[in-house]
């Protein structure tokens, strides 16, 4: 039987930015809705910030003794057991996982439901068996890794961000596709701990980076053993499970590398199918955000409440997006404001009409 609930706020997306939402406009009185269909703290407690942190806190204990040398102090080589490794990252997870949890949401007062969402019109969205009518809509569903259309990567086993804090035996050679902060962060992590890395990348190695700045950074990790190709076409990838070859050109001619595994970390995409966005009146998607590696889609409510998108070229409106993750510049600074916006659809969703919560809501 489909049931209907209203609120004043219905949060769609239980990750770091959909969770500050909600929690503070529980807080400003008004009746919230979370919907997640996963798992609570989203990606950057389960497959970004705090998995990666975790394993690069192991690796620059395992690199501690190496580094000491330059003080003359010599250690014996570790002897890294990527079981315990793995252990500890999905400890360190476990021990957070509890601030993000639907207990805790629903001691804060909000109404939490475990489903997919998706829109009926600008107003309502469906969630299993429940009918949603909200005063405001906030997406904030995050982004997925983007896998690049390249001949044969369908056909091979490879890891994401997603997938490669699951691994419990160290890879023998890992090979990388994107010199970006998550390419490059997780190339180091696992040449500390012991395996061959080599790293391929279209344009410039950390291309959104202060080229002075990354010069720096790139020749640090070079001189801990990480091969690092730039300009570099892939022209196609083959092989099976333990045994994968990446053929690629540059200008000095055709290579190719083989490795064990094979890490895809070459940016990001939204994550919004399945929300059925048309039946919201929004624009299509613009073919410039379908390439935008941000954290979340840019997206805004007109004077009407509808969604739309900007087109490309378009500037970003004044902060009233619901959508977290977006980024504007602020005093020349691109800064984050998953938690700055999320205060603009508290402040109109409580200013209007403060209101009891309803029993057993």
């Amino acid at each position: 039987m489909t049931r209907t609930l209203s609120c004043d706020l219905l949060v769609v997306g239980g990750g770091s930015g959909g969770l500050s939402v909600a929690a503070g406009a529980a807080q400003m009185g008004a009746r919230v809705i979370l919907v997640e269909k996963g798992r609570m703290g989203g990606d950057c407690l389960n497959t970004g910030c705090v998995p990666s942190k975790a394993l690069l806190a192991a690796a620059k204990a395992a690199h501690a003794g190496e580094a000491a040398a330059a003080f003359g102090v010599d250690y014996a080589a570790p002897r890294v057991d990527f079981g315990r490794v793995h252990d500890h990252v999905h400890e360190v997870i476990a021990a957070i996982a509890p601030h993000d949890s639907v207990a805790r949401f629903e001691s804060l007062g909000v109404r939490v439901l475990r489903a997919t969402a998706r829109f009926l019109d600008h107003r309502r969205m469906a969630a299993g068996d429940h009918v949603l009518h909200a005063r405001r809509i906030v997406l904030a569903t995050g982004s997925r890794p983007r896998i690049p259309p390249i001949p044969g990567l369908d056909a091979v086993p490879c890891l994401t961000n997603e997938t490669i804090f699951d691994l419990r035996e160290r890879p023998r050679h890992l090979v990388v596709i994107g010199a970006g902060p998550i390419g490059l962060e997780m190339a180091q992590a696992f040449r500390r701990l012991g395996s061959r890395v080599t790293v391929l990348e279209k344009f410039r190695a950390l291309p959104k980076d202060d080229p002075e700045i990354a010069a720096i950074a790139l020749a640090a990790l070079r001189g801990e053993g990480l091969e690092i190709r730039e300009g570099v076409e892939i022209a196609a990838v083959s092989g099976t499970a333990g045994v994968i070859r990446v053929a690629f050109e540059d200008g000095t001619g055709s290579h190719s590398v083989e490795g064990s595994h094979l890490l895809v970390a070459t940016g990001r995409a939204p994550a919004i199918a399945g929300l059925d966005l048309d039946a919201a009146g929004s624009s299509p998607m613009p073919p410039a955000m379908k390439r935008a590696s941000c954290c979340a889609t840019r997206f805004f409510t007109s004077p009407r409440g509808r969604i739309t998108v900007p087109s490309p070229g378009s500037p970003t409106p004044t902060p009233k997006s619901p959508m977290s993750g977006s980024t504007r510049r602020r005093r020349g600074r691109a800064s984050a404001i998953a938690s700055a916006s999320s205060a603009s659809p508290m402040r109109r969703t409580t200013a209007r009409r403060p209101s009891a919560r309803r029993p057993g809501f």
